[in-house]
């Protein structure tokens, strides 16, 4: 199984007061031209991505014409009253590239019919690819937020009801009248809808790859709450991506490709770090039940590793004698080193081994805080820039806004510029939460994000070297459990080997077979060429009596 995390999703409310128009939204998704009742203004649905499908589900009780997308979304303006009205939810979906442009659709229909339609919601729904490879297929939804009753009229979106304490008693306001509180008609706009219809998208999703014969599966959670620890890449911006494309490197591109490099070494580490941690603990009570040791974690690592070779001579008792000499050495030059790794960083016992996992552990996640504070700093500079300059050369718009007094006026003055007028207050917005007082000084915050780019990327030395320490512990595992076969295993919560352990194994078993080889080999190659092969495995078995089998000490 493959899991993707987090695809985008995306949700949005369709507002008049933030110069939205649904007719707008209607007519770019769809690619038509479509004419709004409401402003009396024609809005085109001309853009570069391609639409592949589209199409409009109705509840029953819905009216037939409403399959209209022009006589929907106009009826849809027609039973709001307010500038400041709400007229449709808008989703944006990225679709599974695993699967093919008709299980798309087929998935995105069901999606939409189950979880909205079902609920007595008005759906439309249009599928786009875009102009370029890959294609990143997504869809468009708008949902209708005003429920309809059994002949297919708009019911209100909320009610005033008399607000009752936890005994069902009406609660009586200052004025001596009983209190009245607004509630919404129907529950669709509950927060606690947006996490529902994420999982709802995932476990169709998952549906649809496993009936495709697809291994990837999705995962809507956000990183944070799938509990991976992964450092955000900085955004490249159209113009740095259009140069990364062609196979022009870039500063950003530069530093995105370290981060990619920095996550996947934390991961790496941080998984040896707890595969190491659990089966040591493991061998520490096996070493206490076998040598009844009060205190199994001082137990010395060196003793392990020298019966370790005792271990690996009395297996080639037998053996032809070069054989025998040739693993020895190889046996006691890994020894040797794996020693001095332990002298080198001060593991003597089990509790030195346990301790030094431990500081690693540490010394990781002290890198790790350190990157996302540095990666969020460098963050807030972009945007603060950014920011600066939106306000800059946008502000205008806002200004000659905000100096119109004609209601009319401002209406349509915000429908022609509701981007630019969006993006300053944003960027307003932005530079009030994180304190920024203008002017800035726009080069020292580039000079303070360069040193800061380049302070991450040096720690990538650093994870380098403890992902060596990683692997030379490894292989001192390796040894003490060729010697401790029933130290437990470092396995997964369903019981599965790891990679790590299985390549372990098939490496073991491939010396061993290397070895015999080696002894079949040349104590047949020393055999008499008589053609009588009773005459050969005598002398195999002669050979093997004649030669003395070197103790540990000799040998070493």
């Amino acid at each position: 199984m493959i899991e993707i995390p987090c695809p985008h999703f995306d949700i949005e409310i369709v507002s008049r007061g933030k110069g939205r128009s649904v007719i707008a939204a209607a007519a770019y998704q769809s690619g038509e031209t479509l004419f709004s009742q409401y402003t009396g203004t024609w809005e085109s649905g001309d853009h570069e991505e391609r639409i592949v499908h589209k199409e409009i589900l109705l509840p029953p009780n819905a009216p037939r014409e409403y399959a209209d997308r022009q006589t929907l979304w106009n009826a849809v303006d027609a039973a709001e009253d307010s500038p400041n009205a709400q007229t449709a939810r808008r989703f944006i979906i990225a679709l599974p590239n695993e699967l093919t442009l008709d299980q798309n659709i087929a998935l995105i229909r069901q999606y939409c019919q189950t979880t909205f339609v079902d609920m007595g919601m008005i759906a439309d729904i249009a599928v786009h690819f875009d102009h370029k490879d890959p294609p990143n297929p997504h869809a468009h939804i708008l949902l209708t937020m005003r429920a309809m009753d059994e002949h297919g009229k708009w019911l209100a979106k909320s009610k005033s009801i008399y607000a009752v304490d936890e005994k069902g008693d009406r609660i009586i306001g200052k004025n001596g009248k009983p209190k009245r509180i607004k509630v919404d008609t129907v529950d669709w706009n509950n927060h606690d809808n947006c996490e529902r219809w994420r999982h709802e998208w995932e476990v169709q999703q998952n549906m649809a790859l496993e009936a495709a014969g697809r291994p990837e599966r999705i995962d809507m959670r956000s990183y944070e709450r799938q509990g991976i620890e992964i450092v955000p890449q900085t955004h490249l911006g159209p113009a740095a991506s259009a140069l990364e494309k062609k196979g022009i490197r870039t500063r950003l591109g530069d530093h995105n490709k370290a981060i990619r490099m920095i996550n996947s070494l934390f991961s790496l580490i941080k998984r040896k770090l707890k595969d190491l941690s659990s089966w040591l603990k493991g061998t520490a009570e096996i070493i206490a039940d076998h040598e009844k040791l009060e205190s199994p974690y001082d137990y010395p690592i060196t003793d392990v590793l020298m019966a370790y070779v005792d271990l690996r001579t009395k297996e080639r008792e037998g053996w032809y004698h070069g054989a025998q000499t040739k693993g020895h050495i190889r046996d006691l030059s890994e020894t040797i080193i794996a020693i001095d790794f332990l002298h080198d960083h001060g593991i003597k016992t089990i509790h030195d081994f346990s301790d030094f996992l431990t500081g690693a552990s540490e010394r990781l996640d002290d890198m790790k805080s350190a990157v996302k504070a540095m990666e969020k700093r460098i963050r807030d500079i972009d945007d603060i820039i950014d920011a600066v300059r939106s306000i800059r050369d946008l502000g205008p718009v806002l200004d000659k806004y905000n100096s119109m007094h004609f209601k009319s006026a401002r209406e349509k003055y915000l429908r022609e510029h509701s981007d630019e007028i969006d993006r300053v207050k944003k960027a307003e917005w932005l530079l009030k939460k994180l304190k920024v007082q203008l002017p800035i000084d726009a080069k020292g915050l580039r000079r303070e994000s360069r040193q800061l780019r380049a302070e991450v990327e040096s720690l990538l030395p650093h994870l380098e070297r403890m992902k060596a320490e990683m692997n030379n512990l490894y292989k001192i595992r390796s040894h003490i459990r060729k010697v401790i076969p029933d130290a437990l295993e470092a396995r997964y919560a369903d019981g599965r080997r790891t990679f790590e352990d299985s390549d372990e194994e098939r490496v073991n078993r491939a010396e061993l077979d290397d070895l015999l080889q080696q002894s079949s080999d040349a104590v047949l190659s020393s055999a008499p060429l008589d053609g009588n092969p009773a005459s050969r495995t005598e002398t195999v078995r002669e050979s093997t009596k004649k030669r003395a089998v070197p103790s540990h000490d000799e040998a070493r």
